[in-house]
């Protein structure tokens, strides 16, 4: 029998944060504002749709207040209707109820916005970020928003690296938060992909050797980088970066591919 593969990767645009510099690059250009893009992946495989991450809340267009509380005000999401996670599926002729499974890289609430709908579907978590989410440490408590991940929903707790399906990997990369994963896709073509997550939110995380600021655990976000570094050189895999907006320019978006 013929192995199962990824036959398609759609990035699906999900908005833009207005977010100071140095939160993706620790200590540099401090109080310069960036604008970040947000996005979640759509894999077409053979066992059917997974997505990964899922975005802004779409409560924010009508409630932004509600919706992300101080950050509101303070990130000033760029986000429409047209970059919610159900508009980006419906254009590539999908339903929410299409989708066979939700992977996170990790529960912050801007790659856990539109969790909620997927109701009939595993969702593959890290066990620690998992636990984390729903007891986190004073200091980045306010990343983790229950109104984005607290539902009854079919989460699927996993620990360390594991192939999820065939051409589809988790990869642990702990430090940004305590669970924190990478995905790494095999296309049928043979290419590969990197899915960072929030370990790699731009490409000077790579080649400065300095992580974000806001993680859990410096050292860890640091080893991180370097595994993640390491793997996409042995594994020929192009590493995407979560927010890179000098990189979005470059990036195929949906309702282009990479094949």
């Amino acid at each position: 029998m013929p192995e199962k593969l990824v036959k398609k990767l759609f990035i699906l645009p999900g908005g833009y944060l207005n977010i100071d510099y140095s939160i993706f690059v620790t200590g540099k250009n401090m109080g310069k504002t960036i604008k970040a893009p947000v996005y979640s992946v759509l894999l077409i495989h053979d066992d059917g749709p997974i997505l990964i991450d899922v975005g802004l809340n779409p409560d924010g267009l009508t409630d932004p207040n509600q919706a992300w509380g101080p950050r509101a005000k303070l990130i000033k999401p760029e986000f429409t209707k047209e970059d919610t996670i159900q508009e980006r599926l419906r254009q590539l002729d999908l339903k929410v109820s299409d989708i066979k499974m939700v992977i996170l890289t990790h529960l912050h609430w801007d790659h856990t916005g539109g969790l909620r709908f997927f109701k009939n579907c595993p969702i593959i978590v890290q066990k620690a970020e998992y636990r984390f989410a729903f007891n986190p440490d004073t200091f980045v408590s306010t990343q983790y928003m229950s109104n984005h991940f607290d539902f009854p929903l079919n989460f699927q707790q996993v620990e360390g690296d594991k192939v999820i399906a065939s051409g589809i990997s988790v990869i642990a990369t702990p430090g940004h938060t305590p669970g924190h994963q990478s995905i790494l896709v095999r296309l049928n073509s043979g290419r590969s992909y990197i899915l960072p997550g929030d370990a790699v939110c731009i490409e000077e995380n790579l080649e400065l050797k300095i992580p974000p600021s806001n993680n859990v655990n410096n050292e860890q976000a640091m080893r991180s980088i370097y595994r993640l570094e390491h793997l996409s050189k042995i594994l020929e895999s192009e590493i995407i970066p979560s927010h890179d907006i000098v990189k979005w320019d470059s990036i195929k978006k949906s309702p282009d591919f990479y094949s």
